[in-house]
């Protein structure tokens, strides 16, 4: 499950980590150098940058993007609405919400001073994927 901002560039869909005015940034995981993307190269004093993912960038004019949108995911819990994340493989879910008085009511934990999540597995909830669409050429 594809969240955040994504455009389709050339029948492909890609991340988009920056909108300059007319100018987008798209982010591939798939070296596409013949596309006119080239590596990332991380600053050396990030920490732990040997970890950090292989990315490949390219900047385009928003005229030549198809169409920008954006995925977020929400679920809901005991018919109750959550902010949903999950990890890469789609393993792991969890529930989010700055609603202290709910947290308490369903056994979420702090995880930050205005913020309780909590782990749940795929079957206890219902993912809701919404959409917002920011133009279509």
């Amino acid at each position: 499950m594809k969240k955040g901002i994504l455009a389709i560039h050339n029948n492909k869909t890609f991340k988009v980590s920056n909108i300059d005015g007319e100018t987008i940034r798209l982010v591939s995981e798939v070296p596409n150098t013949s596309e006119g993307f080239t590596k990332v190269i991380y600053p050396s004093n990030y920490k732990k940058r040997d970890n950090l993912p292989t990315l490949y960038t390219k900047e385009v004019k928003k005229v030549e993007i198809d169409e920008m949108y954006e995925v977020d995911y929400k679920a809901t819990y005991r018919g109750e609405k959550f902010n949903l994340s999950f990890n890469n493989t789609g393993s792991e879910f969890k529930l989010g919400t700055r609603d202290a008085e709910l947290a308490n009511q369903y056994g979420f934990e702090r995880t930050d001073k205005y913020y309780y999540e909590k782990i749940v597995s795929e079957n206890e909830i219902e993912v809701i994927k919404e959409v917002v669409v920011y133009f279509v050429r």
